[in-house]
């Protein structure tokens, strides 16, 4: 989870994923819950 974490803040990305818990650590890391998604 840290690798994909790590390339998705080198590349500006946001993570989308029902394991938010893991990647909320990640400091500056855009994450978005898919399932929370309206």
């Amino acid at each position: 989870d840290l690798l994909i974490a790590a390339h998705a803040l080198h590349l500006n990305l946001t993570v989308v994923t029902n394991n938010v818990r893991e990647f909320v650590r990640v400091p500056n890391l855009k994450v978005e819950n898919w399932l929370n998604a309206n």
